[in-house]
């Protein structure tokens, strides 16, 4: 009963941590990149705020029911292939906690600094961390998808 309960939790943050990714990157983006600049820069940075938050969250759900998932013999255990497998996910994850790190430490507080005001024309430094933005979002989905074909090999 308990590992269906860690099984369910963990492939419902799977669910809503790639799916919020995916959503933002082929749904939201498009979309914002059809409205004004400014306005379309001051939707991405609040909306990259709050998907912060429900990211995080997700990720520390995975996190911990990754961890009670998994053998503790198992943890980079390199001698099996099943083993190779799991480190080399556990290391994409590393990556992805260090880009979701950047995003929320550098670039989201970067977007809301140089957020313009009704009506102003936003500064060149509000485009670079958009596009900063995008690239460690697209950077953090390709981790995320690479974490998801390590998973799938260990069914």
């Amino acid at each position: 009963m308990a590992h269906g309960v860690i099984n369910f939790f963990h492939l419902l943050a799977t669910s809503i941590w790639i799916g919020g990714m995916v959503y933002i990157h082929f749904v939201l983006l498009p979309a914002v990149s059809k409205i004004d600049q400014g306005e379309g820069g001051k939707l991405q940075g609040l909306l990259a705020k709050r998907f912060s938050i429900i990211a995080w969250s997700a990720l520390l759900i995975l996190l911990i029911t990754g961890y009670l998932k998994t053998p503790s013999e198992m943890l980079f255990n390199t001698s099996t292939q099943f083993g190779i497998i799991l480190t080399v996910k556990h290391i994409l994850i590393i990556g992805v906690l260090i880009v979701g790190i950047m995003i929320g430490a550098v670039v989201v507080p970067g977007l809301r600094r140089y957020m313009p005001k009704p009506g102003e024309k936003p500064a060149p430094e509000f485009f670079s961390f958009k596009k900063k933005l995008e690239v460690l979002a697209t950077t953090n989905l390709t981790l995320g998808v690479l974490i998801l074909i390590c998973a799938s090999m260990l069914w």
